[in-house]
């Protein structure tokens, strides 16, 4: 039996075809599992009785298991999420002022081995599915009830987005229509570590949707020991593309810095990021890290994030510095691992 969430709108509309149901069927279905976030299929009124237990042997319609919810104070909530082969994945949602934000996840585990995040501790265990993607938005949903109001997405949970890329697109093909959860691309931040052929699909594909660069070193050498990604995929390479692609792009480049102290966070590396970005349309998100039980790193003291975030600022650049949220439940960036 196929999982329906898996499926793009016009492979659903082919299958329909192929089952000789017609067409517009492919749009109530997805108005009931996306827009109503309805699964159950007894409750697809608008479709006949004939249609519908066609469809419920034809196709899964349950979403993926919670196995767990902690939630902080300020309204972070972390679900853990059991896959139908019992692998776990985490997605965050996160209360903001005055909308809701969702960190989701890409694969379970992650193959980069960035030294200061708890994910690439895990490994790399598989990619996530196009519905495996989906789901996560449809569960966090969820915990909202009737909540009407804007959502944020932010692909920065668990794995490398763009080395799930094909995956990636379908889901966002989904998230992002009005037939599906009609979330506006605008609204949707990728993060990466910088894999530059997949940027270069992701902004052909999907040119609204924001993008995040993971940056955290002020050169080359200091990336190649942080994030043995850059070994692979040189830093000046993906910066010069930034630099040579401005006018086409929408949207300013965000840098994402994490603070790890005594690494990275001086004013010193402060001198040689802004030089570093120069000629780049961007701004920065200074994340002073988040320390994890099983990695040495520290949290900087606030008065060096304030001297890195006034130096970067006085040189004409947006800087947000942002203390994350969730950090006693582990949902803060780099602190998913799959645990709960």
């Amino acid at each position: 039996m196929k999982w329906i969430y898996d499926l793009s709108f016009d492979q659903l509309k082919e299958e329909m075809n192929a089952v000789n149901i017609k067409k517009f069927v492919a749009d109530q279905i997805f108005s009931w599992i996306y827009a109503k976030n309805i699964q159950d299929t007894t409750q697809w009124t608008n479709i006949s009785k004939i249609n519908r237990q066609i469809l419920a042997n034809l196709y899964d319609t349950t979403l993926n298991t919670i196995l767990k919810i902690n939630e902080d104070q300020k309204g972070t909530k972390k679900i853990l999420v059991e896959l139908q082969d019992k692998h776990k994945i985490e997605a965050v949602l996160i209360k903001e002022q005055p909308h809701y934000t969702f960190c989701i996840s890409t694969q379970v585990g992650c193959p980069l081995k960035c030294k200061f995040c708890a994910t690439g501790r895990m490994g790399f265990k598989r990619n996530l599915s196009p519905g495996e993607i989906v789901s996560q938005v449809l569960l966090l949903k969820k915990q909202l009830q009737d909540y009407k109001g804007k959502i944020n997405i932010v692909l920065m949970g668990m794995g490398e987005p763009l080395l799930n890329y094909d995956n990636l697109k379908i889901a966002l093909g989904i998230i992002t229509s009005d037939k599906g959860i009609a979330i506006a691309p605008r609204h949707i931040c990728l993060s990466t570590a910088g894999i530059l052929k997949e940027i270069m699909r992701l902004e052909t594909d999907f040119p609204k949707i924001k993008l995040s660069f993971s940056l955290n070193a002020p050169d080359a050498s200091l990336r190649e020991q942080l994030m043995p990604i850059s070994r692979k995929e040189p830093l000046e390479k993906i910066l010069e593309y930034f630099r040579t692609t401005k006018e086409k792009r929408k949207f300013r480049v965000t840098f994402e810095y994490v603070l790890i102290k005594g690494v990275n966070d001086s004013l010193v590396h402060a001198k040689k990021v802004a030089a570093l970005v120069r000629g780049i349309p961007c701004k920065f998100n200074l994340i002073p890290y988040n320390e994890c039980d099983t990695i040495r790193f520290k949290t900087p003291d606030k008065q060096a994030v304030d001297a890195f975030s006034d130096y970067l600022y006085s040189k004409g650049y947006t800087v947000i510095v942002r203390w994350s949220k969730g950090k006693e439940i582990k949902s803060a960036c780099g602190q998913l691992a799959g645990e709960g």
